[in-house]
């Protein structure tokens, strides 16, 4: 039902203020006055690889697993089937496997991966940034699984890899750098940890930021762990401070 009134679209002498009235109201025009074609119906929108993957990526955010898993599958099959460049392929497999630790299948989403970073790797070559993160992305996932010796050499190489892309101050390299301390500290080495950390958070500090705050909770946790426990403590009231800072930050617009 309308929410308006139909209006009797019949008195040419009123034509003007009819037509305006029809047109505010819903009313459909018998027959066409100006002599033109009526405009013919914006087709339905086709669907798209952003699309689809805007739509799981927001499904994932809002904790409905198995819509976002549908989404982001029909995006894979996609880009799979329309001739998608295969770096495009290889963001949806990543995304899936996002999916996949979600669900905690480690297993499917290591293999989605692997296979997102032998295309990767094969597209931009074995040293891109790009390939860095996959790298990060995959040692995190044995990392999940206790499995340090097989993330240690990914990590190694995905700080190799932004050292020399990046260079030795940037903060993806600092994340590298907190990511390798993170694991020595898990494994108990923590004379290899603690420079890694000190090194991530001299470059964190030039532009404050989360990642600030976690890398002095991760330098905390190894202060405690080695008995310095009023260091421990002043390095995690600096890293609450900066967590409180950045959520009073304005949030800029768009």
């Amino acid at each position: 039902m309308s929410l308006y009134p139909k209006f009797v679209c019949s008195h040419i002498r009123t034509l003007p203020v009819l037509v305006l009235l029809a047109l505010l109201s819903g009313c459909t025009l018998p027959f066409n006055w100006f002599g033109k074609p009526p405009p013919r119906p914006n087709p339905p929108a086709k669907a798209t690889w952003e699309g689809d993957t805007t739509a799981g990526a927001q499904a994932l955010q809002e904790g409905r697993l198995e819509e976002a898993e549908r989404r982001l599958e029909v995006a894979r099959e996609r880009a799979t089937n329309d001739g998608a460049s295969q770096l495009t392929v290889a963001a949806s497999l990543t995304n899936l496997a996002v999916i996949r630790r979600a669900q905690g299948d480690t297993a499917g989403a290591l293999d989605l991966q692997q296979q997102a970073l032998a295309i990767r790797e094969k597209a931009l070559g074995p040293d891109h940034p790009d390939v860095a993160t996959n790298l990060n992305s995959i040692a995190g996932l044995y990392g999940a699984r206790d499995d340090y010796v097989a993330a240690e050499p990914l990590l190694v190489r995905a700080l190799a890899i932004r050292e020399k892309a990046l260079g030795a101050d940037d903060r993806y390299t600092a994340q590298s750098l907190n990511n390798l301390a993170l694991l020595y500290a898990a494994e108990g080495r923590y004379d290899e940890a603690e420079p890694l950390y000190q090194r991530a958070l001299g470059i964190f500090e030039k532009t404050p930021s989360p990642d600030l705050a976690t890398a002095l909770e991760n330098y905390a946790a190894l202060l405690d762990d080695t008995g310095r426990t009023d260091q421990a403590a002043q390095m995690q009231t600096r890293a609450n401070a900066v967590r409180a800072a950045d959520v009073r930050r304005p949030v800029p617009a768009p």
